[in-house]
């Protein structure tokens, strides 16, 4: 009896079929991490619990974790993964059962198949991170991810639905900040803000302010060791003293060159009201290389108006989560002051004033394993 070539295609198909079908049914895939609520690379609570969900429970010894500030080079490598000895990779949260947390505490849950970070301090707004996962990890069933895996995200603001601002206006304004706990300090800055009017958010590059040491701009020209201070009355100072007040802006210049100098991204909301707008600004992080302080999750909350001359200032306060000197915790809650600021005109901007990255922080998209 012979069987007809469209029988034999048929069997032929439903045993491939079948293969297949077992072969699939076979394969386990390896834990796959992804962070929960992560929308076009984007989030939007920076105190929040970091939540990875790996799609399976794991082996808490094989997770190696970090969240760096993304700072590739040229060829798309980290700074712990190119050949150059004299960089570094800033990390901002870790764990591994070795080394234990850094950064605050982790802890896994559901079975093990999740990992709930919770930070010590708000994590930056505006600049790319990157979530890695070291190769190893491994899942109940055996399964291995072999290779590195980065995905890129960022911290970024959403103001509420119909906010806008008119009275907060694009351009530089002068700032002083007063700390008051832990350590009593004045910090001035200038701060260059990119308002949206329609939705009232905003963007600021906030830029270290030191005292001019232009000596020749005083009646009596000044001694290298000194600052020319114009207002309220012109003498030669020492560079250290305090502004009296915000209009006394034309006595400094922006210093943004590392050591001394720095400059951190601000991202906010504004909302108008009857004569002024009341701004907040979401955490940030100031970094300083010398002395090395960084004042983690500094948030202003503030007012902004005109004067009697239509002079845009602002008045308010400052909080921040956590202030480090060198690798030591200064206090034990953080850091507490008030704020000035004032609009300064045009053309009496200085011409170096750094300015804010144009756009909202777009956070990157996952990458593919390495």
């Amino acid at each position: 009896m012979k069987s007809s070539p469209r029988l034999l295609l048929v069997i032929f198909i439903g045993a491939l079929v079948a293969t297949i079908a077992a072969a699939c049914e076979r394969y386990e895939p390896p834990p796959t991490p992804v962070i929960e609520g992560l929308s076009a690379g984007l989030l939007y609570d920076s105190k929040a619990p970091l939540v990875i969900d790996f799609g399976q429970p794991i082996d808490p010894a094989t997770l190696k974790m970090k969240v760096a500030a993304y700072t590739p080079n040229l060829e798309g490598d980290l700074p712990d993964e190119d050949d150059d000895p004299d960089t570094e990779l800033k990390v901002i949260l870790a764990h591994d059962t070795l080394d234990g947390d850094r950064g605050g505490s982790a802890e896994l849950v559901a079975d093990n198949s999740k990992l709930v970070f919770t930070p010590s301090s708000a994590l930056p707004v505006g600049p790319k991170l990157v979530l890695l996962v070291e190769g190893g990890l491994t899942g109940t069933g055996g399964r291995v991810r072999v290779n590195r895996t980065r995905i890129l995200f960022s911290y970024a603001v959403r103001c509420n639905a119909g906010a806008r601002s008119t009275q907060l206006q694009t351009g530089v304004y002068f700032v002083l900040l007063e700390v008051d706990q832990p350590l009593g300090t004045q910090i001035q800055l200038y701060g260059a803000l990119d308002v949206d009017a329609d939705t009232g958010a905003f963007i600021g590059q906030f830029t270290n302010a030191d005292r001019s040491r232009d000596g020749s701009r005083c009646p009596t020209p000044c001694g290298e060791a000194d600052a020319c201070r114009l207002l309220p009355t012109p003498a030669c100072v020492a560079p250290s003293l305090k502004a009296g007040t915000v209009d006394e802006h034309t006595d400094f210049v922006p210093n943004f060159e590392p050591p001394t100098g720095y400059s951190f991204r601000v991202e906010g909301c504004a909302v108008d009201e009857s004569n002024g707008a009341g701004v907040v600004s979401a955490p940030a992080d100031m970094v300083v290389q010398s002395p090395p302080v960084t004042v983690a999750g500094l948030t202003m909350t503030a007012f902004f108006g005109p004067d009697e001359s239509g002079t845009i200032r602002g008045t308010g306060s400052l909080t921040a989560d956590t202030i480090y000197l060198g690798g030591n915790v200064l206090g034990n809650s953080g850091g507490r002051g008030s704020m000035t600021a004032i609009r300064i005109p045009d053309d009496l901007v200085p011409s170096n004033v750094p300015r804010p990255a144009k756009g909202a922080s777009d956070g990157g998209v996952s990458d593919a394993s390495r």
